[in-house]
């Protein structure tokens, strides 16, 4: 089993884009490939925000900068009209990521996964603020979830607790940024690749039990 440890944060566009296509090319490999979804702030106080956006229109001209992002790979993507519902405005990582994690607890990794790529499209489609308790319960009914049980976890010092032991793992390795991937607990891959990539990898690790054709180092040995 080749174990792919994504970590990500629900506000990130490039995170958004890897998730799509990582989710593509597990499809074809569903007995060789585990996927652990691991939380990643970005954004990780209302404070930080708020130093570099003093108004609620500074703070959406922020993450129109960032949805602008998607536009470099879906064409037709337009950030004006999300940004535009006047949802988003200060907006920060803590709650969806903690949203995920009460996921996680119900429904495991995959539940993870289905709670976050439901938050993403909320956030980057439909343009909500994912911070919000009204939006995070809104994703959990949408998913399936146990909501009673959701309402008492995504809250909890367990769901924080969990966020902050991820964040203390990709420090640890170095991680400073995302999307980032550590393949089998070794070599680490980081930013947006293509679905080609991914497969090459797999495919290689099936073969030969590390990555050849594509140079990966081992996280202790890349810069941080």
């Amino acid at each position: 089993m080749i174990e792919f440890k994504f970590f990500h944060d629900v506000l990130c566009p490039y995170c958004f884009v890897t998730s799509r296509r990582l989710a593509n090319v597990v499809n074809e490999y569903k007995e060789q490939v585990k996927i652990i979804h691991k939380s990643f702030m970005m954004i990780s106080s209302l404070d930080d925000l708020k130093t570099i956006a003093p108004t609620e229109e500074d703070a959406r001209e922020v993450f129109k900068n960032e949805f602008s992002i998607l536009k470099r790979y879906i064409p037709d993507y337009d950030p004006d009209k999300v940004i535009g519902k006047g949802k988003i405005t200060y907006v920060w990582s803590l709650p969806p990521q903690m949203a995920c994690k009460a996921a996680e607890f119900q429904k495991g990794n995959e539940g993870h996964w289905e709670y976050y790529k439901r938050a993403q499209e909320k956030f980057f489609f439909e343009g909500d603020n994912v911070s919000s308790d009204e939006v995070l319960i809104e994703v959990a009914q949408e998913i399936g979830l146990d909501i009673e049980r959701f309402r008492q976890d995504f809250k909890s010092k367990k769901a924080k607790l969990a966020v902050i032991q991820d964040e203390e793992e990709a420090h640890a390795m170095g991680i400073r940024g995302v999307p980032a991937i550590l393949l089998n607990d070794m070599w680490l891959i980081r930013g947006v690749q293509n679905e080609e990539y991914y497969k090459t990898v797999i495919e290689d690790m099936l073969k030969y039990g590390e990555p050849k054709r594509i140079e990966l180092k081992p996280y202790w040995e890349q810069e941080s």
